[in-house]
């Protein structure tokens, strides 16, 4: 009886345990009122996948701008990468780009999946991003997340996903 509440125990646990998130990585507050330029991410680069990896990237980026423009922590501008859409963007690169538009930081990032099914398949679309929040003046990584996550209805989008995943990263900060 004593090992079996033992088992029971230590799997409520693991569960509980794989449920939750994982915490946002801070090194520094970003200032209430800061306006966030979000750099298009990169889009995902599966083999196999090319329909929906195909501007997902653009898509990944427009979610974090939106739910970084709700409330008034933050203010939000989405910007064009400068590179091709599935080419890898350094931070430093990144940095510069917020340095030479005036802006104070700014969001680059990478999206790692984003598979979108039909509606009323009974599959669950999905979307992983893996982002980073940069000070321009001197590059540093103020924040960094990274989160793979599946829908919780058939109605759910990739694009709704990562928005999800966006605000608890926004009110995170």
């Amino acid at each position: 009886m004593f090992r079996l509440n033992a088992f029971l125990c230590c799997a409520a646990v693991a569960l509980l345990s794989a449920c939750a998130s994982a915490p946002i990585t801070k090194s520094g507050d970003i200032p209430r009122g800061s306006e966030i330029v979000v750099i298009s991410f990169r889009d995902c680069t599966i083999t196999g996948q090319e329909e929906d990896c195909t501007g997902s990237g653009k898509q990944a980026a427009e979610a974090f701008q939106e739910a970084f423009s709700e409330g008034d922590k933050f203010r939000s501008k989405l910007v064009d990468r400068p590179v091709g859409a599935s080419e890898s963007l350094s931070d430093q690169a990144a940095a510069e780009l917020g340095r030479r538009s005036g802006h104070s930081y700014v969001i680059n990032g990478e999206v790692d999946d984003f598979y979108s099914v039909a509606a009323m398949t009974f599959r669950a679309d999905r979307a992983a991003v893996n982002i980073r929040i940069l000070r321009v003046s001197d590059g540093q990584i103020m924040a960094s997340y990274s989160k793979r996550a599946e829908g919780s209805s058939n109605f759910a989008t990739p694009k709704g996903i990562i928005k999800g995943i966006a605000a608890f990263v926004r009110n995170g900060l």
